[in-house]
């Protein structure tokens, strides 16, 4: 064959075989998972000189505080679900009555991302929350940085499915020959969100029923916080004992039959639902049990969790407040 026809004989090929290769990683990517993920819920940033750089003395020259969110998870947050707090200074000092004066609810509602049958993602709800006319009323005698910081503090759902295997004979498991296995750990899909199930174990305890055990764990930032959701702010203190409490409510039941579930704090009274306590941010193990009496065949089943919950997160930024007298 001549060299040349053949060189354009391997070319094509190895385009045929990169374009095929890439329309199937497309469609692995938009098939495998679905949610879009992530490890963040609101998205929280000052806005560019808002506040400035640096501040003058003497109630010179008011400023403001402006900060945007972004609702980057799956979740929609209302103007009711949360608020930002500025701490860090006196209020007083910044021509403010109390620190009432430094805390804004959300002017706004932001709808949660969401991916599209496509596998395309639709961005989440915007906001900016404003803090104006401050003012820095001491005389001071030389110049001095302030650290300003923003406590975002907003109610937050995580949504979680897993594919759970139900067959109605749970001694029997042919390899090769079921369409799914009961006794393995299975694959935790999470919505965005700082708080997600990270595994889950299913096995037969019986003739008639299965156990799934899922791990709950804190994958936000180390810094971050969290709260049972009926709580009425982000108190950060050790006594708070709504700190580090998640509610967990199992919404998937077979056949009519919801799962009881052990390791709950207040749980409901099917014991499908109920908070767990993750001390000191530790992961922590659920255990339910199915019951599948009545179950004739062999088929697979979401098994999908809602985790609730209080989210506490905060960013930083220092401002030079500026004697005029060296002006």
């Amino acid at each position: 064959m001549d060299f040349k026809k053949l060189l354009i004989i391997l070319v094509v090929f190895a385009l045929m075989t990169v374009t095929g290769c890439q329309g199937q990683t497309e469609t692995t990517i938009s098939g495998s998972t679905p949610f879009i993920g992530g490890q963040t819920g609101l998205l929280m940033s000052f806005i560019p000189g808002a506040p400035p750089e640096f501040i003058f003395d003497k109630g010179n020259l008011p400023f403001g505080i402006s900060i945007k969110l972004e609702n980057v998870g799956e979740d929609e947050v209302t103007v009711t679900d949360g608020y930002i707090e500025i701490v860090g200074i006196n209020p007083v000092d910044f021509g403010k009555g109390s620190q009432a004066d430094l805390i804004q609810p959300f002017p706004n509602d932001m709808a949660a991302a969401k991916k599209n049958f496509d596998g395309t993602v639709l961005p989440g709800g915007q906001t900016i929350v404003e803090f104006g006319e401050l003012k820095y009323l001491p005389d001071l005698h030389g110049n001095t940085d302030v650290t300003i910081r923003a406590d975002l503090c907003s109610n937050y759902k995580t949504q979680t499915s897993t594919k759970i295997c139900v067959k109605g004979d749970l001694l029997s498991d042919v390899e090769g020959k079921d369409i799914c296995t009961v006794n393995e750990d299975k694959t935790a899909f999470n919505s965005g969100g700082p708080i997600h199930i990270t595994q889950v174990r299913e096995a037969p305890i019986g003739m008639d029923k299965i156990q799934v055990s899922f791990t709950i764990e804190h994958v936000g930032e180390p810094t971050d916080s969290f709260f049972a959701v009926s709580s009425d702010n982000c108190d950060d203190t050790i006594t708070n004992p709504e700190r580090y409490m998640v509610y967990v409510n199992v919404v998937s039941d077979i056949n009519g039959k919801f799962p009881k579930c052990d390791g709950l704090e207040m749980p409901t009274a099917d014991r499908s639902a109920g908070y767990v306590r993750l001390f000191d941010g530790a992961p922590r193990v659920v255990t339910c049990t199915l019951d599948v009496t009545g179950i004739d065949s062999t088929f697979e089943e979401l098994f999908e969790v809602d985790l609730d919950y209080k989210y506490l997160q905060s960013i930083q930024t220092q401002v030079q407040v500026r004697d005029v007298a060296t002006e």
